[in-house]
């Protein structure tokens, strides 16, 4: 048997982490959807395999009680980063890089959280199929070559 980390394989926690460094060199100093789409044209691929799956912009406070399971292929986030895409990728980063990424059978569950006054508050909290998210994964990781 395959050994895994938080029920990922090996190959999809490569993946992973190359959309991590991607992001690190080229998305994070980005301030907008638009200055992102100008220089990557050809993501306009990714963004349509978003709509496979519902993004809720929520408050804080909404996101506390949304709920222990979240629904099939929903993903609620706070600070929406001037669009539900960008914020998108943002979320998904910090879900990556902080370990709170974890696949359960054709599921991925994705969390981000901050703290406010030592209390841990939901940034972004989802759902989505496995092969959803790791054909965006895949699109960004073909796409953009680090130099």
């Amino acid at each position: 048997m395959e050994k895994t980390i938080h029920g990922l394989k090996p190959k999809e926690v490569m993946e992973l982490y190359h959309y991590l460094c991607i992001y690190e060199c080229e998305f994070a100093r980005m301030k907008n959807q638009t200055e992102l789409e100008r220089k990557y044209p050809q993501l306009t691929e990714v963004k349509s395999k978003l709509e496979a799956f519902t993004c809720n912009e929520c408050n804080r406070e909404s996101l506390q009680v949304v709920g222990l399971v979240p629904m099939d292929n929903l993903v609620s986030m706070t600070n929406t980063k001037g669009s539900k895409f960008f914020s998108f990728l943002y979320h998904l980063r910090n879900s990556i890089a902080h370990g709170q990424i974890e696949k359960d059978g054709d599921y991925i569950y994705l969390t981000d959280f901050t703290f406010i006054d030592e209390v841990k508050v939901f940034s972004a909290r989802g759902k989505i199929e496995a092969s959803i998210l790791f054909e965006i994964i895949q699109s960004i990781n073909d796409n953009i070559q680090l130099i």
